[in-house]
């Protein structure tokens, strides 16, 4: 597990050629979250983890069949091929010290097509940018385009870093300018020369996450679609299980991740990527980002085959 995926890609794209050094808060976080990634796994697999292992993971991955594999002084791996969250030079290198096969997407590609620069391009390319949004290089631009989308002093809007993820590296803030501690974030991340993406703020009625593979002969795969749960301020606190979208509505964003799938392997990606999307009170918006790697919708979908609940349930996502 690297959580931490895109808060690599954000520093190789601010420090290129500085290594990356994960924080001990990471650190942390990937260990918990490691036992969610037994939804994705098959018996005779294996997972790689940081050793001693809590008994609870240890016994759990034991009833499943999975193997448990220390990050360090483990037998070569070479029988298994090795599949991290997101591709990035760390998760490489870590599966190369396990002795496993490692063929990993070039990390260029993987940082184009996960930044919400890209994705932002995509959106306005079909038509599906919202009144308003656009990319600043300036907090000025960023006021501009606020007085414009959000001239009341009540409109809200936010402005999302390009590696933003699970509600980090973003402001929220209402009215026809940026200024105060949001102009002051913002100002931060212009000054190491990254360009963010403002966005009037949407109102949530449902939000779905497209989980599909890309294929590396260009066809794709839709292993379906997973019903997030938000709260006000958009940070993600679970998952809806057993509450399909209706088939219209199903058939609308296997369409919107089929397009995104072709644009992603035109871009050179193969491999696991998550296609979201916003229902909100003024209706559908389409495409909301892109995460080329696994998502927490996979690990979703996977419960909920396995669970097979008879009625809509909620699930968390905390370990």
């Amino acid at each position: 597990m690297n959580a931490d995926f895109e808060v690599e890609l954000a520093h190789h794209a601010a420090a290129p050629g500085r290594p990356y050094r994960r924080t001990q808060s990471f650190a942390a976080l990937n260990r918990r979250l490691s036992a969610q990634l037994l939804w994705l796994t098959a018996p005779g697999d294996a997972l790689l983890v940081e050793a001693p292992w809590p008994d609870s993971l240890a016994g759990e991955a034991r009833g499943r069949g999975v193997e448990m594999v220390p990050t360090r002084g483990a037998k070569p791996q070479t029988d298994r091929l090795f599949t991290p969250w997101g591709w990035t030079p760390t998760a490489a290198a870590e599966g190369e010290r396990a002795g496993a096969v490692v063929r990993p997407v070039a990390f260029d590609v993987v940082a184009r097509v996960n930044s919400k620069l890209w994705s932002h391009a995509l959106e306005v390319e079909t038509g599906w940018a919202l009144a308003g949004a656009r990319v600043a290089r300036s907090v000025d631009e960023l006021s501009e385009a606020a007085a414009r989308a959000c001239p009341g002093a009540g409109d809200k809007w936010v402005v999302k870093s390009p590696y933003g993820f699970a509600a980090r590296e973003r402001v929220l803030g209402r009215g026809p300018r940026v200024g105060g501690a949001q102009g002051a974030w913002a100002e931060r991340r212009f000054a190491r020369g990254e360009a963010l993406v403002f966005q009037p703020w949407l109102e949530v009625v449902r939000e779905y996450g497209v989980v599909c593979e890309v294929r590396s002969d260009g066809s794709h795969r839709v292993h379906g679609i997973s019903d997030l749960r938000t709260n006000g301020a958009g940070t993600g606190t679970g998952y809806v299980l057993g509450r399909p979208p209706a088939r219209a509505r199903a058939a609308e964003l296997e369409a919107v991740a089929a397009l995104v799938c072709e644009r992603l392997h035109a871009e050179g990606y193969r491999g696991p990527a998550g296609v979201d999307a916003l229902e909100h009170t003024g209706g559908l918006h389409p495409l909301l980002e892109v995460n080329a790697r696994y998502t927490m919708g996979f690990v979703a979908l996977a419960a909920e085959r396995a669970l097979g609940p008879c009625e809509p349930a909620f699930w968390s996502t905390k370990a």
